[in-house]
């Protein structure tokens, strides 16, 4: 009997220890990441950590494509001792040959004792930079028309700067359609009195966004075009007296993204610092 008793309690001890090592926490927990190239895709993890409340880390795609490429992070998940949770992120909307990040965190407690996990990345989708717009009337400036709408989209003017050598034009737009509505500020042009078509060109200070946005219905957002002076500096070429029209172009466009494959993040601890 006492044989029994001793080996028992040398089994209890045992596992003891071992469901210590299991639930062994730390101040923080380090993770490195291996990089991921698709044919779409640039995919890499900085500054991954843990701390009890916490896991987080930066997410950077880059755009390897002509195309635009979406990312929902809501569509990924991490995968945490066989238990799947959701982030909640911002969506990333890449421009053709872009970069950008978002910082993934998922609030919770005791994930300074988990030393590696997945992150399932889905949630990546391509639209075509060549998508056909919407067919728009030109926009007269000065404005005669404060607002319009074009296919399920509703547009109305914010603020016209307009001056003998510099126009800048911000618009607010809301999509009402059951797809995804793009606005491509960069493939609108203006036609001026010499019967030329001008493109839109980057800005910096109030009026500087223009890169594409991505819309879900009843949701809205605000975009800018941008014009400075003129070649040609003929009277009438004077932005601030001529009849301009704002010709649209592609701009407006519904799509159905293309879902690319899904991707797999290894976190595997690399540091740990003790409490």
């Amino acid at each position: 009997m006492k044989k029994i008793i001793i080996a028992v309690a040398a089994m209890f001890c045992t596992l003891t220890v071992v469901q210590a090592q299991k639930t062994k926490t730390y101040a923080k927990l380090f993770y490195t990441v291996a990089p991921l190239e698709t044919d779409d895709v640039s995919i890499t993890v900085d500054n991954a950590v843990s701390t009890d409340a916490e896991t987080k880390f930066k997410l950077k795609i880059k755009n390897k494509t002509p195309d635009y490429i979406i990312f929902k992070p809501e569509e990924s998940k991490f995968v945490i001792n066989g238990k799947e949770m959701k982030p909640s992120e911002k969506w990333v909307v890449l421009a053709p040959n872009e970069e950008d990040f978002r910082i993934v965190n998922l609030k919770g407690a005791g994930y300074n004792s988990i030393t590696s996990y997945s992150f399932v990345m889905d949630g990546l989708y391509k639209v075509s930079s060549s998508t056909k717009g919407i067919e728009t009337p030109d926009y007269r400036l000065p404005v005669t028309k404060n607002d319009f709408k074009t296919g399920n989209f509703s547009v109305t003017m914010n603020k016209l700067y307009k001056q003998s050598d510099a126009t800048n034009l911000k618009m607010d737009v809301v999509y009402n359609g059951d797809k995804i509505g793009f606005v491509f500020p960069d493939k609108a042009g203006v036609k001026m009195p010499d019967g030329n078509e001008y493109a839109t060109v980057k800005s910096s200070g109030l009026f500087a966004k223009s890169s594409a946005l991505m819309l879900t219905k009843g949701k809205g957002d605000s975009f800018t075009l941008n014009w400075n002076r003129m070649e040609d500096k003929a009277k009438t070429m004077d932005m601030q007296k001529a009849e301009m029209f704002v010709k649209w172009n592609d701009t407006f466009a519904e799509v159905t993204p293309e879902h690319l494959k899904t991707e797999t993040l290894q976190m595997t601890i690399n540091e740990a610092i003790s409490k």
